[in-house]
């Protein structure tokens, strides 16, 4: 077992029970130079995103090692794992292809958070259970869920260790949340970008919230003390008589 405090596999059938994210909880491990050869996961078959390779462990259920070559589809992911820095040529890319300036080029990178340049190598990306299979402890853990799920996770964390949410977002580089958790920046709320919108298919309800294992174990802990789920018993109109005076009532109710 990857923790000798959590049974993995349990609290993903917990979460994936009272939550019901849009896919598996996707953890990672950050791995240094030389610790990739002692993990017993497949490598990923072909260069992609960090954002697709995110919803490709999420909804293909797939646990699998990063380097980068692998992982440089998007060079903004490779970058925020330390794993690489950008192309040279990439700022001009951006002010001639996309209306930027100099100046606001400049602010994008620096508001990315990104992860020290050679201080990993490698990485494992897969759903939280298979960790406990593979017999390590993640870094960090990834739902894809919307704005009613994403209240469940961070109230249920906030109640049981009055821990607040950190949340910081340039518009660019939704992956940073793997950065942000590696740094202690947890838990982490993000919104998808555009290119997790383009090529990872994030939809409009999509949001990404990022936490500790530890930290989703208590939120999950705390949401099943008292019975709370998605979706969540608040809403008090199911409940409720029929407002007598609003349009609708007169059309179906048995008395006009």
């Amino acid at each position: 077992m990857a923790s000798k405090e959590i049974d993995l596999v349990g609290l993903q059938a917990e979460v994936m029970s009272a939550i019901k994210p849009k896919g598996l909880p996707v953890a990672f491990k950050l791995l240094k130079a030389g610790e990739a050869s002692a993990i017993k996961v497949p490598k990923l078959e072909k260069n992609l995103a960090l954002c697709q390779l995110l919803k490709y462990c999420a909804v293909f259920e797939k646990t699998r090692l990063v380097e980068f070559g692998n992982i440089d589809a998007c060079v903004v992911g490779s970058y925020v794992l330390g794993f690489g820095m950008p192309p040279k040529d990439i700022g001009d890319r951006w002010i001639k292809g996309f209306n930027y300036t100099k100046e606001r080029f400049s602010d994008l990178v620096k508001n990315i958070e990104a992860l020290p340049q050679g201080k990993y190598s490698a990485a494992v990306f897969g759903p939280l259970a298979d960790f406990d299979r593979v017999g390590i402890k993640p870094d960090g853990v990834i739902l894809i869920v919307n704005s009613t799920q994403s209240y469940l996770l961070l109230v249920g964390l906030f109640d049981a260790t009055g821990k607040k949410t950190v949340s910081s977002f340039n518009g660019h580089a939704a992956c940073e949340i793997i950065a942000t958790l590696a740094s202690g920046k947890s838990p982490w709320l993000t919104i998808p970008c555009g290119g997790a919108r383009g090529i990872a298919e994030s939809q409009d309800d999509e949001l990404w919230v990022g936490m500790t294992i530890d930290e989703l174990a208590k939120a999950s802990g705390r949401l099943k003390s008292i019975g709370l789920k998605y979706p969540p018993f608040v809403y008090e109109m199911i409940t409720s008589d029929l407002n007598k005076q609003h349009p609708l009532t007169a059309l179906i109710a048995r008395e006009g």
